[in-house]
């Protein structure tokens, strides 16, 4: 990178690339519907009150039999649990909690033989503070990882070096006596920033990734990719303008970590090196395996491109942008014709809801679940999801519609939430145990007396026993989608193309290749709508749709969405 090279330079470099034409190239991950376990709040087979691996094992059968075509799974390293495995210290073993690698190694072969592929999360960025490379690290500035995170001196007054600031909440510098220095955390002070430039630092996370390649995982979930660099002359961030930041972000209306333009500790171009050593890490592998990143806190719309381009780049990223924009077509659409005019040979999925943020029926559907109609919200959610160009990543409890739970402050465990509440009630809503029996003791989640979560009394209606039982279930219509959708190359792998929002409040998209147009419409109100449609169109009976065509148009309940075919 030379001193010229800006965010915006580098952005218009890959603006220029041709755009893939459709049908891109028929690789598992492209349009891929991945299921996302959460652990800890999956499945808890010892009675302790928290997820374990033999947990995802003993319901695998539930998630192949969605129709998804790979599991990732949460982080289950050796941790204090401070961020709940976000915060690592061996990369190559088992958390107790979670079990052991045996554990995970007959859970991969189980996952395998059903054909799915297995995906583990991965933090390339930074590591817990007690970390043995952290550890050596903080002893001094004379020893052999002395350079492996980022560190500071102070400035003139004996404050931090610059005024970054952690997501999390606070100052993003911690105080180091043992150095007399600083170090950086974009997250919790536990979690101290890596120095990925230092060649010797990142080789040491490439090997801990080839770790697992090597014993037969497909792919990784990088967290945070935005934080694999910072800038290195730690220049302070410029504010936000007085109308507020211009990315969407999360940790409520009142994070103090809205109020800077991040050009300095996000998304820098320093990166650009360490994502293309990540990469190139894979490319050796037969088959090959698959890196997936995860874009938070920057103008993710616009920067996916540098991050995936073809063959250079992480093969695909998900952001944040669909789960904090505004619930109404007119934003939808006017974000997904961004994404779309951005880009060009890359490629970025769908993600309506992780462990990090509001259940989807009651972020972008509040509407219509606030009136009772949960579930039909969550089938309408769940096609949209799974139509839109790019595929997408599906968390645990979605294919049952569960709403978000409000937990009093009490039995919040998320170090977020405690240093932003009121203002953000923090990420536990989203994290509480999988309901798998309505009547069992703690939904059968745990046989233990104490989850580490409650189970909301809200999901117990909503358990899979109960959605198994009734063939118009949310459950029973995605199996049915999904499986429908195997059969629908165009939705896997063809070009899309997003109406203007003058049919609001009906979302109206087209997905393509060179011979055939299929194109999806939603009635996002609680209204019924008539779209006016020109000759020639005839619907599809694909699962959960509408496929009767008026005299004028096309006639959509509530939450009601079709595919036409032209």
């Amino acid at each position: 990178m030379t001193m010229s090279t800006t965010r915006e330079t580098v952005l218009a470099e890959f603006a220029k690339a041709p755009k893939l034409e459709p049908p891109v190239r028929a690789e598992w991950w492209r349009g891929a519907a991945i299921y996302e376990a959460y652990v800890r709040s999956f499945r808890d087979t010892n009675g302790d009150g928290v997820g374990d691996l033999r947990g995802v094992l003993e319901k695998l059968d539930h998630i192949a039999g969605l129709g998804v075509d790979a599991l990732w799974l949460s982080p289950f390293y050796p941790s204090p649990q401070k961020d709940f495995g976000y915060d690592a210290v061996d990369y190559r073993n088992v958390d107790p909690s979670a079990g052991t690698l045996d554990d995970f190694l007959a859970l991969l072969k189980a996952a395998h033989a059903r054909g799915l592929k297995l995906l583990m999360d991965f933090i390339p960025a930074h590591t817990s503070d007690e970390h043995p490379w952290f550890q050596e690290s903080r002893s001094s500035r004379e020893n052999a990882r002395a350079e492996w995170y980022v560190w500071a001196d102070a400035a003139p007054d004996g404050g931090p070096p610059n005024n970054w600031l952690s997501s999390f909440g606070g100052g993003a510098w911690q105080w180091e006596p043992r150095r007399s220095q600083y170090y950086y955390h974009p997250f919790l002070a536990c979690q101290p920033a890596l120095n990925l430039r230092k060649p010797e630092a990142l080789e040491a996370v490439i090997q801990d990734m080839r770790f697992w390649f090597d014993l037969g995982v497909d792919g990784f979930r990088l967290d945070a990719v935005q934080c694999l660099a910072c800038d290195p002359d730690l220049r302070s961030n410029p504010p936000s303008p007085r109308s507020g930041s211009p990315i969407l972000l999360g940790g409520g209306p009142n994070n103090p970590f809205g109020r800077q333009i991040h050009l300095f500790d996000r998304d820098v171009p320093e990166a650009l090196p360490i994502i293309h050593a990540l990469r190139a890490a894979v490319e050796s592998y037969d088959p090959p395996r698959v890196l997936i990143g995860e874009l938070a806190d920057v103008d993710s719309s616009r920067a996916a491109e540098k991050y995936t381009a073809d063959g250079q780049g992480f093969h695909t990223v998900y952001d944040f942008d669909l789960i904090n924009t505004p619930a109404d077509v007119a934003s939808l659409a006017s974000l997904l014709r961004l994404r779309d005019e951005y880009l060009r040979s890359g490629w970025l999925y769908n993600v309506f809801t992780n462990h990090d943020s509001l259940r989807a029926v009651s972020n972008l559907a509040a509407f219509a679940s606030d009136k009772g109609q949960t579930a039909a919200a969550a089938r309408m959610l769940l096609f949209l999801q799974f139509t839109l160009k790019g595929g997408g990543a599906l968390f645990q409890g979605e294919e049952l519609g569960l709403p978000h739970p409000k937990l009093p402050r009490e039995q919040l465990q998320d170090p977020w939430g405690l240093a932003l509440w009121p203002d953000f009630q923090g990420r536990d809503g989203g994290r509480t145990p999988m309901p798998w029996e309505a009547e069992a003791s703690h939904a059968g989640f745990t046989s233990g007396n104490s989850p580490w979560l409650p189970v909301p009394e809200i999901h117990r209606p909503l358990a899979v026993d109960r959605q198994e039982q009734d063939p118009d279930s949310t459950l029973n219509f995605l199996r049915r989608f999904l499986a429908w959708r195997r059969g629908q190359p165009i939705l896997k792998w063809g070009g899309e193309h997003v109406h203007e929002a003058h049919t609001a409040p009906l979302l109206v998209y087209d997905r393509f290749d060179q011979n055939t147009v299929l194109r999806c419409m939603i009635n996002f109100s609680m209204d019924e709508r008539l779209l006016p449609l020109e000759e020639g169109w005839r619907c599809l009976r694909a699962p959960g749709c509408v496929t009767r065509l008026a005299r004028h148009g096309l006639p959509l309940p509530p939450l009601g969405f079709a595919i036409l075919r032209a």
